[in-house]
């Protein structure tokens, strides 16, 4: 009797709105944590540290812009982040200044988040066939977005799949992608965190200042083909030069 291959299992967050006006945030993006199956207990005894640690009320889950507010609490969390073997991240960036004017998602929310969220799937699927030890199957949680149909994501995401060149391993998904309330599973908790991170390194605070030390310090878990992990793990929707005019970019291994 052939056994079921392995699993991997990856959640998604997401920080900034989708929104195009002036009031709007600069940046839309995902973040993706993926583990193998039998690593999952490893992060969420991770999560609870940080929940205890930072004596987060049970049975709140923990928030980045709720209790990681200040640097000493977030270099704690990213600490431990880090330290977490396996673990691979992959990040979506759009820069909606970079957006076209005549695009759909200047005034279609769904479709923008679709898209993202397709552009996501596509990359943990690729996440999942080239697993070291080799491929596995993919398990895939987002981050419900509150007020949104996500049937109208499932449907995208069959017309991705069946659009898909032979390469892309759609085969892998096992079952069908789950939109939970971030507070339910840690690995939401801990993309949460993830994308907190990359939201401190690309956004200023009140006095234009950076806060890129986290997103460096978790750097090494970004997802990276033939080492490089721009476009892959990194894949960002951005004008030129926008990355490099960061004061903490050539710090950055990406």
């Amino acid at each position: 009797m052939n056994e079921r291959p392995r699993l991997v299992r990856a959640y998604v967050d997401e920080t900034g709105d989708r929104g195009v006006s002036a009031k709007s945030s600069r940046f839309f993006a995902m973040a993706a944590v993926t583990v193998a199956d039998e690593e999952d207990s490893a992060l969420r005894a991770v999560m609870k540290e940080c929940r205890d640690t930072l004596k987060v009320p049970t049975p709140k889950p923990l928030h980045w812009q709720e209790h990681v507010k200040v640097f000493p609490r977030r270099r704690f969390v990213a600490s431990k982040l880090a330290a977490v073997e396996g673990l691979t991240v992959n990040y979506i960036i759009f820069e909606k200044s970079a957006i076209p004017a005549t695009s759909a998602f200047q005034s279609n929310q769904v479709a923008f988040y679709n898209y993202a969220a397709g552009l996501m799937m596509e990359r943990l699927l690729l996440t999942a066939r080239d697993w070291p030890g080799g491929s596995r199957e993919l398990v895939a949680n987002f981050g419900h977005v509150r007020g949104f149909n996500h049937e109208d994501t499932y449907s995208y995401f069959n017309v991705k799949k069946l659009q898909a060149k032979a390469w892309m391993p759609w085969h892998l998904l096992r079952g069908r992608v789950k939109f939970t309330n971030p507070g339910m599973l840690d690995g939401l908790q801990a993309a949460d965190q993830y994308a907190g991170m990359l939201k401190a390194a690309l956004c200023a605070d009140d006095f234009g200042n950076y806060e890129e030390h986290h997103l460096l310090a978790i750097q090494h878990q970004i997802r990276r083909v033939k080492n490089k992990a721009w476009g892959y793990g990194f894949k960002a929707m951005a004008l030129p030069d926008t990355f490099e005019n960061y004061p903490w970019w050539e710090q950055a291994d990406i």
